[in-house]
């Protein structure tokens, strides 16, 4: 048995059934006997994408795996090991190399140095024997702690090593931690004297599975949630305590009960001040539950700070806390939610309705959502006026019904990440939404998603432009057009073999969505592109 023999054997011995490629590795042969589906993508960041989205999806419990050839390969790969990292997504990454005797020798790229930074842990396999010794420290790497991309790179000659005895490998189990009884019980009471609290809920929440928890505590405490942009989908965003998600465009409810509330209790985020978060004012007391320490007191001083799995801390809050909260309370916040919660879909409700042509695209955002049902979905954006027109208004009711992405904001990510996403639950419709210029970085792509049988749905705003730009570079967009696109992307589509349209008409939107979500029950990939203006509209804080 080969050392490549080796690595697909444990692989499938920790339920790896298919990894992503692209286009050759040491172990691509040997994945093959042993029945693991190989999914070649047009690009490695591509295929790092998909990686990505089927890990997201099933929290880890799944990895999402990808393999890619030493040099050149791993070279390209960079960007979506980067995604995966500022993400928090858990990907085995597994980059060839051409040989130990070459390591540390110019001009070989050598992954180990290049890749330290931007993963969870990084190491190359010296030796066909300890093959099983480094998969294994890669699994527990991946299923315990702050998910992340882990790398183990292949050096050709250990991958024809002959492996001496036989194989005993044994899959590697989740490692949770449950908090400080101590630091739960400074949290309990700073929560129940509170006279205003608000739950921040990130996306620890959905990998330790704990939605269930949140909305007991939630409902207990009277406490509306805001969710993070990773962690949209962690609570029913039509509940009557839903606050809706706080990105770079947020909700009205969100900004009127984080000015209002006295207590910010954030379960399973970081709370790091970036672009893709509201800043908490000064003066709220903060409780900060995490799983990793390098978050606690990082951006802001908290007065409790806890370190545990979210679903065990929440656990250990419900047990504390007991059942002896006010109805009468959570009735008050409902009404007052629900009230900011009218209004705001009146202000978004000309926008959702127009018939201005080209198409307003909160139009097609609208008419979207009056034909799908979120919980038969998973939706996804892509970067820019995409994310920050769909987030804010699109209700996701289910635990990753929707993948929110962004502390990196890679245009093109979307499209991966659903395919990735539809592979891990093949019975849901999978959405993404993206721009033009995302389309321009991976839309041969769509052509893995024919050849692979991936039926997802894309949805192009196709606005001709790098929308709001000019706010950034006017005198390179006066003068030269900078910010300006062109194509004709529904041909592009067509002549890669997907299901296509182009729609211009406010009428044709939702015609069209249902003929697209047919293609893609017949197990054919969709694209629809929606002709619509620049919007600068935008729900920013």
């Amino acid at each position: 048995m080969k050392g490549s023999n080796v690595i697909a054997k444990i692989l499938k011995t920790e339920g790896v059934d298919r990894v992503f490629c692209f286009p050759f590795t040491p172990i691509i042969e040997s994945l093959a006997e042993e029945g693991i589906r190989i999914i070649v993508a047009r690009q490695e960041r591509v295929a790092e994408n998909m990686a990505d989205g089927y890990s997201r999806i099933t929290n880890g419990r799944r990895l999402g795996v990808v393999t890619v050839q030493q040099s050149a390969g791993a070279e390209n790969a960079f960007a979506g090991i980067a995604h995966a990292r500022t993400d928090s997504s858990p990907v085995l990454f597994l980059p060839g190399h051409p040989g130990r005797e070459l390591a540390g020798v110019p001009p070989t790229f050598d992954s180990v140095p290049n890749y330290r930074s931007t993963t969870k842990w990084s190491d190359m396999i010296p030796s066909v024997g300890s093959i099983p010794q480094r998969m294994r420290r890669a699994f527990t790497a991946l299923r315990s702690g702050r998910p992340g991309p882990v790398m183990l790179e292949l050096p050709v000659d250990v991958c024809k090593e002959d492996f001496a005895g036989s194989l005993e490998y044994e899959s590697v189990a989740q490692a949770r931690t449950a908090a400080d009884p101590s630091r739960i019980s400074d949290a309990a009471q700073l929560l129940l004297s509170a006279s205003r609290p608000m739950i921040w809920a990130g996306q620890g929440v959905l990998y330790a599975e704990a939605t269930d928890e949140l909305t007991q505590l939630a409902e207990r405490l009277g406490a509306p949630v805001m969710t993070t942009l990773l962690g949209k989908s962690a609570f029913n965003e039509r509940h009557p305590l839903s606050l809706g998600t706080g990105s770079y465009t947020e909700t009205a409810m969100q900004k009127d009960y984080l000015n209002r509330c006295d207590v910010v209790f954030s379960i399973g985020a970081s709370l790091t001040r970036t672009t893709f978060a509201p800043n908490i004012p000064p003066g709220k007391k903060i409780i900060h539950a995490t799983v990793d320490p390098q978050d606690l007191n990082k951006d802001y001083a908290a007065n409790v700070s806890i370190l545990g799995d979210a679903k065990l801390v929440l656990g250990q809050l419900l047990d504390e806390i007991g059942t002896s909260t006010g109805l009468a309370v959570r009735a008050d916040v409902e009404a007052h939610v629900g009230e900011i919660r009218r209004a705001w879909k009146a202000r978004w409700n000309p926008k959702i309705t127009s018939d201005e042509v080209p198409i307003n695209p909160y139009r097609v955002i609208g008419d979207f959502m009056k034909t799908v049902d979120p919980a038969e979905a998973i939706v996804t954006h892509d970067s820019g006026n995409p994310r920050d027109q769909l987030v804010p208004l699109y209700e996701s009711v289910t635990p990753r019904g929707y993948i929110g992405w962004g502390h990196s904001t890679q245009l093109g990510f979307s499209l991966g990440a659903a395919m990735g996403a539809k592979l891990a639950e093949p019975d849901k419709l999978v959405v993404n939404f993206l721009g033009d210029a995302a389309f321009g970085m991976v839309g041969m792509d769509v052509e893995t998603a024919v050849r692979e049988k991936i039926p997802i749905l894309t949805m192009l705003l196709n606005n001709s432009a790098m929308g709001n730009y000019e706010q950034h570079i006017p005198k390179a967009t006066e003068r030269y057009g900078t910010k300006y696109l062109s194509g004709n992307y529904s041909e592009v589509a067509r002549g890669l073999g997907a299901f296509s349209e182009r729609i211009e008409q406010p009428a044709e939107i939702i015609p069209a969505i249902n003929r697209g979500i047919a293609a893609t029950r017949e197990g054919r990939p969709a694209l629809l592109e929606f002709i619509t203006c620049e919007e600068p509209d935008m729900a920013i804080r």
